[in-house]
């Protein structure tokens, strides 16, 4: 793994620190820029003039966030490869389904959905001794599972053992009365350490950005092309509201959508509907 070293004022090449969303350090590492690059499709002309553009962007100090990173890479590369630019804000567009968890939910559900389960949303579920707010039930091949759908929407938060706690116990409850098999945490930022481990001691199954090392959020999302319409730089906060809140959360769905909805009903002017559109079409297609 290749580090960067800038050059300081006095000549000497000094060390670029990365500052990752938890406050840890690390060393600044092309390799890990170019393997970024690689995943959202970029094209191999441009690697260079990225990390050119990025080191240039280093501060003072020779340090960097995480956050910042991803900016100047978007930054440079939304006028000359846009359909990697929009599949690059992938994790922050999931972040912005918020402020409340009930988007994710639906998100997962789409997700879920596109492997096969059959999806319920948002139920009651009654158990042996209390009721039960349930975020999903899913089922798929005769097995019922259960999931809690655990939403952060800022970078850095992470789901700790305490969610899965008083989820399994839940699961416990209402297993016997609703023939429920399993039962899952769902979360869009990382698991502790010790969350993962009480899962893997009690056969739960958990899913994180990063976890498992496969089937993981970040492959259910890129495989099916489940981009959220966050996504799209081209959309309005607003517009975006309006579109999760009439239950429009895939950029894909979008493309099912008439001029005249967009206008009438998700109140989109009409001059913006085809670039929306195009957008749309650019990050949902191969």
């Amino acid at each position: 793994m290749a580090a960067h070293r800038a050059r300081g004022p006095q000549g000497p090449e000094a060390q670029i620190t990365v500052i990752n969303r938890d406050g840890s350090e690390a060393v600044f590492d092309d390799n890990r820029i170019i393997h970024t690059m690689e995943r959202v499709g970029v094209p191999r002309e441009l690697y260079d003039r990225v990390l050119a553009h990025i080191k240039e962007k280093v501060q003072a100090d020779n340090t960097i966030s995480t956050d910042e990173i991803f900016y100047h890479i978007r930054e440079f590369l939304i006028d000359k490869d846009k359909k990697s630019a929009l599949r690059l804000n992938l994790r922050q567009a999931i972040f912005e389904l918020g402020p409340t968890g009930f988007p994710f939910e639906k998100y997962l559900g789409e997700i879920f959905e596109s492997q096969r389960y059959k999806v319920e949303v948002d139920l009651i579920m009654e158990g042996e001794c209390v009721s039960h707010e349930v975020d999903l039930l899913i089922e798929k091949d005769g097995k019922r599972e259960i999931v809690e759908a655990k939403f952060h929407n800022q970078n850095g938060g992470r789901t700790d053992v305490q969610v899965l706690l008083y989820t399994y116990a839940r699961f416990l409850d209402v297993r016997e009365k609703n023939r429920i098999d399993n039962v899952w945490v769902a979360t869009n930022t990382k698991l502790t350490s010790d969350a993962i481990t009480y899962a893997e001691c009690k056969g739960m199954k958990a899913l994180s950005w990063n976890y498992p090392a496969e089937e993981n959020l970040h492959e259910f999302v890129e495989r099916p092309k489940m981009y959220p319409v966050t996504t799209l730089t081209d959309l309005t906060i607003e517009e975006e509201r309006r579109l999760i809140d009439n239950g429009i959360v895939l950029a894909s769905d979008l493309l099912k959508v008439s001029d005249e909805e967009f206008a009438s009903k998700y109140l989109i002017d009409e001059k913006r509907i085809p670039i929306i559109r195009e957008s749309a079409e650019l990050i949902c297609n191969p």
